[in-house]
């Protein structure tokens, strides 16, 4: 089985930030070179994530970090090409090279300024979830017990996001918000990591109507081995199938994805540990669903998906 991974959501630039392990050589992080490679990983999204707690200013001074850590210590000739327009992502897929994309995984940091999401951009950030679980300037998220949508500064930040050409991830956002969201655009949007609230009730799950709006946009979901979001129960690869089949019975089949959250994750899926562990998925994907249907779950999907909506230079 040779086709290409792609994952839209690991922490490894949080894990490094704090000492954890670093991406080249012998390393304990479940994202590392070697895993990712082994696991066949072609497009990796790298998620810039603080603590939601800290002051907003001291966000933005830990995701300066961490896009700091990505240009000295990932990106890097022939291994990890970062990818900022769709010229870019071209000649990352043309060589033997892994597609390397920064997105925020909650944006407190912004401190409700579309001025230093310009910022953000220009410094290569192309994707941008609101919040994470609670709430921050722009949003509630998903565990927030409020439960309200986008403030006035986050419709002005998913309005300018739109215009730059960034995509818009509503994992971890409140429901209501994920409603706002869909009023005020027509755009794709994408839940990086995530799976189906229908088979495991999960705040952090989609339910079904955000999934068929997904698909009727020509966004993306990427799957995710956090085994709580799995199951109510240890969780195995067949759990994670058990969310992909409800997926595809909706439509998804164009939609879906993978977004593992390695190095993020509190509780790991049996089979499914880090990222080498991508090859051995791979072949169950193609004896259970067929190598067509696979390959759109591994990569054809994502690469899709990213060609729609990244920049031109």
């Amino acid at each position: 089985m040779n086709t290409p991974v792609a994952d839209a959501h690991v922490d490894v630039l949080w894990r490094m930030e704090r000492g954890d392990g670093e991406f080249y050589g012998d390393s304990p992080l479940q994202a590392a070179w070697e895993k990712l490679r082994t696991g066949g990983v072609k497009s990796q999204v790298f998620a810039l994530f603080t603590s939601p707690i800290a002051p907003g200013n001291q966000q933005l001074y830990n995701v300066l970090a961490q896009i700091d850590l990505f240009f000295a210590k990932v990106a890097s000739p022939k291994r990890v090409r970062f990818i900022g327009d769709r010229q870019d992502y071209q000649l990352a897929v043309r060589g033997d090279e892994i597609a390397g994309f920064l997105s925020l995984e909650g944006a407190g940091c912004l401190l409700g300024q579309t001025s230093v999401l310009r910022m953000l951009f220009k410094l290569g950030v192309r994707g941008v979830g609101l919040t994470w679980n609670r709430a921050n300037e722009l949003a509630d998220g998903c565990l927030e017990p409020r439960q309200a949508g986008l403030t006035q500064a986050g419709r002005d930040v998913v309005m300018e996001m739109q215009r730059l050409g960034m995509w818009i991830d509503i994992a971890h956002l409140a429901q209501a918000g994920v409603r706002d969201i869909f009023h005020l655009t027509d755009g794709v949007v994408m839940a990086s990591h995530a799976n189906a609230r229908s088979v495991h009730s999960h705040p952090r799950n989609l339910p079904d109507d955000v999934i068929r709006e997904l698909i009727r946009r020509g966004g993306w979901m990427g799957l995710t081995f956090e085994a709580s979001f799995l199951s109510d129960r240890g969780a195995s690869i067949d759990d994670a199938f058990r969310h992909l089949d409800h997926v595809l019975n909706l439509g998804g089949e164009d939609l879906v994805g993978l977004g593992s959250d390695f190095d993020g994750t509190s509780h790991a899926v049996s089979g499914l540990s880090d990222a080498a562990d991508y090859k051995n998925f791979a072949e169950q994907l193609v004896h259970r669903y067929g190598r067509q249907l696979a390959a759109k779950v591994l990569y054809q999907n994502f690469d899709r998906f990213v060609q729609r909506v990244l920049p031109d230079p």
